[in-house]
């Protein structure tokens, strides 16, 4: 049984190279083979043997069926498009000899490259290293919207004395009242004293419009709002505008980023200089 190609044009997508690559390749596996046919497209045949492992386990007869089509029409498209291109292209355009070499040789570094890294790159980044790194480049960590620490909590009406809240708040002694108060009542609830947040992601946390974050706000202030189910509390202790200094506490996973990547391009150059070494020493290379 074979299937027919849409003919839709909408639906035809020529990716050339690609396109000739791994529609060849197709061609080239799928002869001298004996099974089943799903598919033909002049002398090249698709079998079921083929996308017998494109499905996922416990899949529909009804999924299985619509994937086993797309499947078959991308590979009748990519057969199609590979027999115009070898009959349109000039004839240097189609000697792909050391395009395909070169993608090949590419891709088997970049591989080996990123099983090295899993293998032997050590991706542990201290604090000492993070704050180190902070405050040689403390110029480069500035803060492009307002960033505070304090506490939020969204807390069902139904919750007892939620208007001691503000009360705790303001007297920083009585944080355990609402630690205590949180763990039996809210629903979300975020202590971030010691540590900053961007404002607009805590206010993400309230009904959408509720509240601005370009409002006027400084340590010490609080924030409520109510809706018909809940009570949002927050407690700014202390606030950044944009423009100054990022906190190190919010600077430290770009900082992470940052160490890491230097990491990784330290590990692959002193790779390829032992390679480069190793390899002097055999006289397996050299230059004319």
């Amino acid at each position: 049984m074979f299937y027919q190609i849409s003919t839709d044009p909408a639906k035809v997508k020529c990716i050339i190279l690609l396109g000739l690559i791994a529609a060849s390749l197709s061609c080239n596996s799928f002869s001298g083979k004996q099974q089943e046919p799903v598919a033909r497209v002049y002398n090249s045949f698709l079998y079921r043997e083929d996308i017998s492992s494109i499905f996922p386990a416990g899949i529909s007869q009804e999924d299985s069926t619509r994937i086993a089509r797309g499947y078959i029409d991308r590979w009748i498209r990519n057969q199609l498009v590979l027999r115009h291109a070898e009959a349109n292209l000039p004839p240097g355009e189609k000697n792909l000899d050391k395009q395909i070499a070169g993608f090949r040789a590419s891709l088997l570094i970049h591989i080996y490259h990123q099983y090295l890294i899993g293998q032997k790159l050590d991706t542990i980044i201290h604090y000492y290293e993070i704050d180190e790194y902070y405050h040689n480049h403390v110029t480069n960590f500035i803060l492009d919207k307002p960033a505070i620490s304090g506490i939020f909590l969204k807390i069902p009406l139904s919750a007892p004395n939620r208007d001691r809240i503000p009360v705790w708040f303001r007297n920083a002694g009585d944080l355990v009242h609402i630690e205590n108060y949180a763990d039996q009542y809210a629903e979300q609830y975020m202590l971030f004293f010691d540590n900053w947040m961007y404002l607009d992601d805590i206010l993400a946390g309230f009904p959408r419009g509720s509240v601005s974050s370009s409002g006027n706000y400084s340590g010490g202030d609080h924030i409520v709002v109510t809706d018909p189910e809940y009570q949002y509390f927050l407690g700014i202790n202390d606030y950044l505008a944009a423009g100054t200094r990022m906190p190190v506490s919010l600077a430290g996973e770009k900082i992470k980023s940052i160490i890491l990547n230097k990491r990784k391009i330290k590990f692959l150059n002193d790779l390829e200089m032992n390679v480069m070494r190793e390899a002097s020493g055999k006289n397996a290379f050299e230059y004319f």
